[in-house]
């Protein structure tokens, strides 16, 4: 299968999210796939969409077209082959479907399966051109998120973006409200937060900032994070139990039988001492906690961006 990945450079060397890009990255191990868009070498940002892609396949078209913010790119919409949308976060509903309605995209993969049942219902009528929603949920890069095997120098880790607000309000309510609950017993227990780097950062492509948060959730006993506002099954799901650290957070909104099994579940129904006393309990308890570990790691076996390549491909194979 021949795949175009259509992303400005500008996003690949400065977005320091990079999860999308480790998936592109492993779905080129199991496809013939060509990395462009604006910016880079192989592209003429003064021609359309549809010039240089006859221009990169000589005339011919590839199996599937990939792109990240295809409104972005001139011409776009009347790139005459199959394209797709890969989605971390759709909770911009109005956005999110201008998006995919004006770049005429027939295939939006969902990386959260709540987003993925929102947007059928929504799509359920409509007919102007082929449009198929496809959950492939997020992995994690097993290089980056791994047991480095350091010390645990911190006994929790609040770990993710905080104070943040989106169309949904206060984004990360329970990672919020963490922030004070934790000071009731920072003289007890070591309280790390990990200071977020920036969105946009120069050097985001040596990967050398997720590398440092994957050591620091390895050094912690237990991490806290929370499924925000949407309810859902966020990259730090698969990350922290990666890293051989216990995950504490509210169960997101798929998969939640799997994650009762290894996820300290606190939430917003709970008192600040209800939370306290569970956190206390799993890092008094050196052996309940490792259970946690232990069951954490097993689940991310299954959740590498290797993994991710297989389901996607998969899921093309049959569109």
């Amino acid at each position: 299968m021949k795949i175009l990945y259509l992303c400005n450079k500008d996003y690949y060397l400065k977005k320091m999210s990079r999860v999308r890009f480790h998936g592109m990255k492993a779905i080129g191990e199991l496809c013939d796939l060509t990395w462009s868009g604006p910016n880079w070498e192989n592209w003429d940002n003064d021609k359309t969409a549809t010039e240089n892609v006859a221009q990169l396949y000589e005339g011919k078209t590839p199996d599937l077209v990939v792109a990240y913010k295809p409104l972005e790119i001139k011409g776009y919409a009347e790139l005459d082959a199959l394209k797709c949308i890969r989605y971390n976060e759709m909770y911009d509903v109005q956005w999110t479907m201008k998006e995919i309605m004006q770049s005429k995209s027939n295939i939006i993969v969902c990386h959260h399966k709540n987003d993925m049942e929102q947007y059928q219902k929504l799509l359920q009528n409509f007919k102007l051109f082929p449009v198929h929603l496809v959950n492939v949920p997020h992995c994690a890069e097993k290089t980056v998120f791994k047991d480095y095997e350091l010390p645990k120098v911190y006994d929790l880790l609040l770990a993710g973006a905080t104070n943040g607000f989106t169309l949904l309000g206060r984004h990360y309510p329970l990672r919020d409200r963490m922030l004070e609950v934790v000071q009731n017993i920072s003289s007890k227990y070591k309280v790390h937060t990990h200071p977020h780097p920036g969105y946009d950062l120069s050097d985001a492509h040596t990967d050398k900032y997720l590398i440092e948060f994957a050591k620091v959730v390895n050094s912690s006993k237990i991490a806290i994070t929370c499924s925000g506002a949407p309810n859902s099954r966020f990259g730090k799901y698969v990350e922290i139990p990666m890293c051989a650290t216990a995950i504490a957070a509210d169960l997101p909104g798929e998969e939640q039988e799997e994650f009762s099994k290894f996820l300290i579940n606190i939430n917003m129904s709970m008192t600040d001492e209800e939370i306290i006393k569970k956190l206390e309990f799993y890092l008094e308890s050196q052996q309940e906690r490792n259970k946690l570990i232990d069951k954490g790691l097993k689940y991310a076996e299954n959740y590498t961006q290797e993994d991710y390549a297989e389901r996607f491909m998969n899921v093309m194979r049959k569109n």
